[in-house]
């Protein structure tokens, strides 16, 4: 623990991460006392989480207690909880004002949870693309609605999908679609689907390919 100083937070946070103060007992004592003092300014909350949580707690202390507690001694785990019943560390003058700081206590610390449970990202991509057929009589809002038929994990179609003409009459299908890049890593997984009905699909260009 030589290393529970201000000058070593990347410690002190590893250290909160198991532990809900650095005394690694149930309440503060001086060196709990001596970090805080320490610190110049508030710790980063995304790197730091633990210790931002430690130090809102603490602050929440007048310099009066803090002072105190650098009185305390580092006691084990088994002396704290002899001590429990006759060393409140908020005192017995004021139970309103424990609760209260009990109720701060148990919000960073929820807080705290809630920060290293962070929502995993999913990399998804916007694929728009065109697809050409071989006849102008081809019913393209039939294709449509068979392209759109098709299921994959990680595949959610647009279901908006345009007609636009070529030449002379002439149309192709452009539709669009969001891809999961973990589970479908490419777009011919796609396409060689559509691809495969031979006599309705001439080909697929690529419009647009964008990461969200």
């Amino acid at each position: 623990m030589s290393n529970l100083t201000a000058d070593h937070p990347d410690e002190v946070e590893k250290f909160l991460a198991h532990n809900n103060y650095l005394s690694g007992c149930a309440e503060p004592n001086a060196t709990d006392a001596a970090v805080f003092k320490g610190l110049k300014q508030t710790p980063n909350r995304n790197t730091h989480p633990n210790l931002f949580s430690w130090f809102l707690f603490l602050s929440n202390f007048s310099a009066g207690a803090i002072d105190s507690l650098a009185e305390k001694k580092a006691t084990t785990k088994t002396e704290t909880k002899k001590a429990d019943a006759e060393d409140d560390l908020f005192g017995d003058d004021d139970p309103e004002e424990a609760a209260k700081l009990k109720a701060i206590a148990d919000k960073k610390k929820a807080d705290a949870e809630a920060g290293k449970k962070k929502k995993e990202v999913v990399a998804r991509s916007i694929v728009i693309f065109d697809v050409k057929v071989f006849e102008m009589e081809q019913n393209l809002d039939e294709l449509a609605k068979k392209i759109l038929a098709i299921e994959m994990p990680g595949l959610q179609w647009r279901t908006e999908y345009k007609l636009v003409e070529i030449a002379y009459g002439m149309k192709k299908l452009q539709m669009g679609c969001t891809i999961e890049d973990e589970k479908i890593p490419s777009t011919d997984d796609i396409f060689d689907q559509i691809t495969a009905w031979e006599d309705e699909v001439q080909s697929i260009d690529i419009v647009s390919f964008q990461k969200v």
